[in-house]
């Protein structure tokens, strides 16, 4: 299993919605790791501003994407119940995932 660490920064967001999108993304990534097995340690910081989030996030000790993966918010809150919209997360971070990767 992979070791996942997160850091999240929140501004508008009220508290258990911080939670739910914090562990909404560790299950993501988590999944990612398991299916795509191109990383085993994964140091993911998020930050949300006025409902604009952005992404980024070391692999293996590898960053080698430095523009930020930017994340709408209602995108996060519907992926939380909506299988569409989680399957379009974890898309987007794969592809992210794949720029950060060497």
């Amino acid at each position: 299993m992979a070791e996942i660490s997160l850091t999240a920064a929140f501004s508008t967001v009220p508290g258990p919605e911080q939670e739910a999108i914090k562990r909404l993304l560790t299950e993501t990534i988590e999944q990612l790791a398991q299916e795509d097995r191109t990383f085993v340690r994964a140091r993911v910081v998020f930050t949300e501003s006025d409902e604009r989030c952005g992404l980024t996030a070391e692999l293996d000790g590898v960053k080698k994407e430095g523009v930020p993966l930017s994340i709408d918010i209602e995108q996060l809150e519907d992926a939380q119940t909506g299988a569409g919209a989680r399957a379009q997360l974890k898309e987007a971070l794969r592809l992210y995932f794949r720029r950060v990767r060497p």
